[in-house]
């Protein structure tokens, strides 16, 4: 059987991609022109064909004959993009792909799509837990092209029957990425970045915004520190970090459950992670000093997987310190499974 994926040289394609044809899939996969890990995808063993998503003929050559579809290109970071450029790969990119599915020279079986926990607007401070029937009020353009997305895929479902699956990613890392997370940098490219580009309001408050840019400030005097993030009550933040390795399993297991076509599935990792947590054990694995970072408000959600356990049998492995114990063994050397971003 036949499998396409779209932007095969990202951490998860191509962890994806590995996985597949370990059990007898033919693997082929979408990467833009001028891609710099097209090599390393071409490595992989897969088909390789060179698309732009928003190159409506490009993309119906790469769908046409294939048995699944796993739609994973996308645009993240608008960066110095254009809001137009995110939508055209995006948007217009599913639309595409969807199209492609619809106009291949044989029946698809299943057309996946990678969707994000973002749409569920988790910047909140009551501790939520998201299920896939909450509602989505997405707060940036990459969660808008998500949910947009999502729709397109549920329309094609209804109006050509086509086997349409949804998946909801939260944050995926993978290889030694555990251990380049939690940085002063990193917090203050939240902080002073994201959450308060000009003109945009401020996720949480902008009566807010000053006392955090003054706690992340104290926290720069460390560049190398690592980040124990809590609230002025010393409550932790915390959100759901995924393994690559969970990720890949998760949508292996969408492709292949006829009980998934038309559903959507968050595929997350076992519960949302502490951050105070993970800075005492970075500190005590790596040479980073422990610092504690005080923000003026609480950031803590977490994200359900119930739904793809009861369903898909997906049975998370990996918490957040099994991930540091993986990074660390990669840094060493060591072989973990896991293609590196």
């Amino acid at each position: 059987m036949n499998v396409l994926i779209t932007g095969i040289s990202g951490r998860v394609g191509a962890n994806l991609a590995v996985q597949l044809m370990k059990k007898g899939y033919d693997v082929r996969g979408v990467v833009y022109p001028g891609d710099p890990a097209t090599a390393k995808a071409r490595k992989l063993g897969a088909e390789i064909y060179e698309a732009d998503m928003d190159d409506a003929e490009g993309v119906a050559r790469a769908c046409d004959g294939c048995d699944h579809i796993v739609h994973l290109a996308a645009q993240m970071k608008q960066g110095n993009s254009t809001v137009q450029r995110m939508f055209a790969i995006n948007a217009l990119g599913t639309l595409n792909v969807l199209e492609g599915a619809v106009r291949s020279s044989r029946p698809v079986q299943s057309v996946l799509l990678a969707g994000t926990d973002q749409a569920y607007h988790p910047f909140v401070s009551d501790r939520t837990t998201f299920y896939e029937d909450h509602p989505q009020h997405p707060i940036d353009i990459y969660a808008l092209t998500k949910v947009m997305s999502e729709q397109m895929l549920y329309t094609y479902g209804r109006q050509y029957d086509l086997p349409i699956k949804v998946m909801r990613f939260g944050s995926v890392i993978a290889a030694d990425e555990p251990l380049q997370l939690f940085y002063p940098a990193w917090l203050d490219s939240y902080v002073n970045g994201e959450w308060t580009t000009p003109g945009r309001i401020p996720w949480f408050g902008a009566d807010k915004v000053e006392a955090a840019r003054a706690a992340v400030a104290a926290a720069l005097k460390t560049p190398n520190g690592v980040c124990a993030i809590m609230d002025e009550a010393g409550n932790s933040w915390g959100l759901p970090f995924t393994d690559v390795r969970d990720t890949v399993d998760g949508i292996i297991r969408v492709m292949e459950s006829k009980d998934a076509v038309g559903q959507a599935f968050n595929l997350v990792g076992p519960a949302a992670t502490p951050f105070v947590k993970v800075a005492q054990l970075t500190a005590a694995h790596t040479d980073r000093p422990y610092i504690e970072v005080r923000m003026p408000f609480l950031w803590w959600f977490n994200v359900s997987n119930a739904k793809a356990r009861s369903i898909l049998g997906y049975e998370p492995k990996y918490t957040y310190e099994d991930m540091l114990q993986s990074a660390l063994a990669f840094r060493r050397g060591e072989d973990i499974g896991v293609v590196p971003v």
